[in-house]
């Protein structure tokens, strides 16, 4: 029992890290997509789409996410669903039409319901049930915080940079994430 619990503080580190990354990541871009939109010619009506395909692709997966999440593993479905995200990312770079954008984001739901269902799996499966609450507390404050900075940073980048730099960024910080996921176990 003493190990179980040795490798389930491990995993809650490392997860904690790579989590801490991809949120770093999502928060260098994600306040600041209506104006990628609006800069690819779209309007608040093409946003609302945009994003309302994204929940609702999302809401569709869940289901099958959770049954495969149990009998797959979490871990395989959470290396998935972190390559997958920075080919997305990548992919916003060379779209040039709004039903690209819906197709990306429809695409973009599917991954981050399979990913965001195998999290929280994830992070009920390495926590103890008597500290679970305190963990996960911990676990989104961390996550919390570098979404925060990157949110800070993320506006003064895509001002100066651009939003090409910052999705090849995003990209980047996600392969470095989930190639973190491969220390985990299971």
């Amino acid at each position: 029992m003493a190990l179980i619990n040795k490798i389930n503080k491990r995993n809650l580190r490392i997860f904690t890290f790579s989590s801490s990354l991809m949120a770093l990541a999502f928060g260098l871009f994600g306040p600041f997509y209506l104006i990628f939109i609006n800069d690819m010619g779209g309007s608040i009506e093409n946003f609302g789409i945009a994003v309302g395909l994204v929940v609702f692709s999302g809401a569709l997966i869940s289901l099958v996410a959770g049954k495969y999440s149990d009998s797959i593993g979490r871990k395989p479905l959470l290396i998935i669903g972190g390559y997958a995200s920075a080919i997305i990312v990548f992919l916003y770079t060379i779209i040039g039409s709004i039903w690209q954008l819906y197709l990306l984001q429809i695409f973009s739901g599917l991954i981050i319901s399979v990913f965001e269902t195998s999290e929280s799996a994830y992070l009920a499966d390495i926590t103890e049930k008597q500290r679970r609450g305190a963990d996960i507390g911990r676990y989104d404050a961390y996550v919390g915080f570098a979404e925060a900075i990157a949110i800070f940073a993320g506006g003064f980048l895509a001002g100066k940079f651009g939003f090409e730099l910052i999705f090849y960024l995003v990209s980047l910080i996600f392969v470095i994430s989930t190639t973190i996921m491969f220390k985990l176990k299971e």
